[in-house]
């Protein structure tokens, strides 16, 4: 019997950590829309530890976004990526705060604000503007 308490035990353990911590954090999804004639629409908002949130939209192939992201944490990031593809158009974390540029070919795609590791790690909150036109 005691067997078996430390199968059942270890078992449930093992599950637990096999579950990636950004996978535990609670994230949001916003659907948002590109504003017309260049004005930029504003979010803000704020992500704890390994929360992210993310802003999804629609877009044509060819057509200019700019992305930019304030933040009060210098580990607060975005990165751009097209659903479908399996890397990311724009990595903040090594290409900075601002995205400028014609997107790639017409589909969704997703804003993901995030905090590195260094900072999730600590749970501490960020809080964000994010400007998309």
């Amino acid at each position: 019997m005691q067997i078996a308490k430390m199968i059942v035990a270890a078992t449930v353990a093992a599950v637990a950590f096999a579950v990636p911590a950004h996978a535990r954090a609670e994230d949001s999804s916003t659907r948002i829309t590109l504003p017309a004639g260049g004005k930029p629409a504003t979010y803000k908002g704020s992500i704890r530890g390994h929360a992210a949130d993310e802003y999804v939209f629609e877009a044509t192939a060819g057509q200019k976004v700019r992305i930019d992201l304030d933040t009060d944490n210098r580990s607060t990031f975005f990165n751009l990526l097209q659903d479908g593809k399996p890397d990311a158009l724009f990595v903040g974390s090594s290409r900075g705060d601002t995205f400028s540029g014609a997107l790639p070919g017409a589909g969704t795609y997703r804003v993901k604000v995030y905090m590195m590791r260094n900072a999730a790690r600590q749970n501490i909150t960020s809080k964000y503007t994010l400007r998309v036109r």
